[in-house]
């Protein structure tokens, strides 16, 4: 193998660059090899993070969006899971891709998928898509890179673009998953990349089912972001208590927020009401929320309540605030601050989100919490369901409440949970299934991946 790589690494959203930039795991490939970062045009809507900081070493190109191929691909990923076929992987596809489809668009789809005629689509597509010189083309074209890695969703602004291109090119494609859903709620529309780095068991064996990626293309590699989770938070107990005005000796119940729109200010009403009346026993509250979850439907009420027994997280008390000012946004906090909250807490409970695989990861005993009731959160209603969240539901280690009257008694549990000496090493191993553990750095194994990936792919 030649001593250095031409490597690009193509980022399309400002949650890619929380998660693999800040999070430096690109840093040793970036030292050791010659590493092109790939981004949509400057003013891009998805792109607004600072990021040059943390890429010394590498050069950035602003690639221009393929507008007119992001739409062929994205019809013919809506026209693959609306095909009418009857497994369960497709029933589970399809239902969830109905609540959001409207009716025309689920007809159109649906005889487009239909046999015969979807498979002439699909070869349309796949035409009309390679006669059209693409930017994405043009680049691969002139850089001939050794390998490249794409870090983001299925339907990404240059996933599918990549996977032809790569293809024609004779170039290694590496694409990392980002979310937890991403492997069971879309598919490649054009191909397959040649690895997929999943999460763990659960999303690699999703990555084969739903997304039919052959079991020897999947890597069972763990999550970028969560590698900090592996140092030692950067304040105490000590100082995490004081800064939020609860004594030493006070149990931390977190509730974190999550990203569905349920009305998380009623929930923290219930819990502060069984507080008042004496249910739990020397219990404070630490309220954070999802960092693109507007506090639930009504997070301005959240930051402006008179709490007894409440406190919001400090680092997230600002976007908060700026709910009532700017309305719905995003927020992007520092991994370590999560870190901070999960290490001093000493129970979890969330309505859906990640932070509950995060804080198996810490050891702490969790709760999925599911308000059926909040009929008017329509994006709960849709996914509370899908395949990524049953398995853990389901599994013995995680306490499930499905509504507000069981989630009072269910802390109770919680807490007992908490008793157990052999709990916080269950739901770790629990978590192993969900994120798969390495004794190695995300950094070091990306390095050896794409070395051995350029030596055996192609080459």
């Amino acid at each position: 193998m030649k001593n250095k790589l031409k490597i690009g690494i193509f980022i399309d959203h400002d949650i890619m660059i929380r998660h693999f930039i800040h999070s430096k795991v690109f840093r040793l490939l970036i030292n050791n090899h010659d590493v092109d970062i790939i981004l949509p045009p400057e003013g891009h809507k998805r792109i607004t993070m600072n990021h040059i900081k943390f890429l010394e070493g590498s050069k950035t190109i602003r690639l221009k969006v393929d507008t007119k191929n992001k739409q062929l691909w994205l019809r013919l990923a809506q026209v693959m899971v609306m095909r009418p076929r009857f497994d369960k992987e497709s029933l589970d596809l399809r239902r969830t891709w109905r609540l959001v489809t409207p009716w025309k668009a689920e007809i159109l789809h649906t005889f487009l998928g239909l046999p015969f005629i979807y498979f002439f689509y699909r070869q349309l597509t796949k035409l009309l898509a390679r006669i059209n010189d693409s930017p994405l083309r043009k680049l691969l074209k002139e850089k001939k890179y050794d390998v490249v890695i794409n870090p983001g969703l299925p339907d990404g602004l240059f996933i599918n673009d990549l996977i032809v291109e790569s293809k024609r090119f004779k170039i290694p494609l590496i694409y990392i998953m980002n979310s937890w859903d991403n492997p069971s709620t879309a598919p490649f529309a054009s191909g397959i990349p040649n690895l997929f780095l999943a999460w763990g068991q659960q999303t690699a064996n999703h990555a084969n089912i739903y997304q039919k990626i052959p079991k020897h293309k999947i890597l069972k590699f763990g999550a970028a972001q969560f590698e900090i989770y592996k140092t030692n938070p950067k304040i105490s107990r000590k100082e995490f208590c004081r800064i939020h005005n609860i004594n030493l000796d006070k149990k931390i119940l977190l509730y974190a927020g999550g990203s569905l729109g349920t009305n998380e200010f009623e929930h923290l009403l219930l819990i502060e009401k069984s507080i008042e009346k004496g249910e739990f026993k020397n219990i404070s509250v630490i309220y954070r929320p999802h960092p693109w979850g507007g506090g639930g439907n009504t997070g301005e009420k959240i930051y402006e309540h008179n709490w007894k027994h409440v406190r919001i997280e400090n680092t997230m008390a600002s976007y908060l605030k700026s709910l009532k000012e700017k309305g719905y946004h995003l927020t992007f906090p520092d991994y370590s601050d999560t870190h901070v909250v999960l290490s001093h807490v000493d129970y979890v409970i969330s309505p859906l989100s990640t932070i509950l695989i995060e804080a198996g990861i810490h050891g702490k005993p969790l709760m999925c919490f599911l308000p059926l009731e909040d009929i008017e959160a329509k994006h709960f209603q849709t996914v509370h369901n899908l395949p990524h969240f049953r398995d853990f539901q389901e599994n013995r280690n995680v306490i499930l409440s499905k509504n507000r009257k069981e989630l009072i008694k269910k802390i109770h549990l919680l807490i007992e949970k908490s008793k157990d000496p052999n709990f916080k090493y269950d739901i770790q191993k629990t978590c192993e299934y969900f994120v798969s553990k390495h004794s190695e750095s995300y950094d070091i194994r990306i390095l050896k991946l794409v070395n051995k990936c350029f030596q055996t792919i192609y080459k």
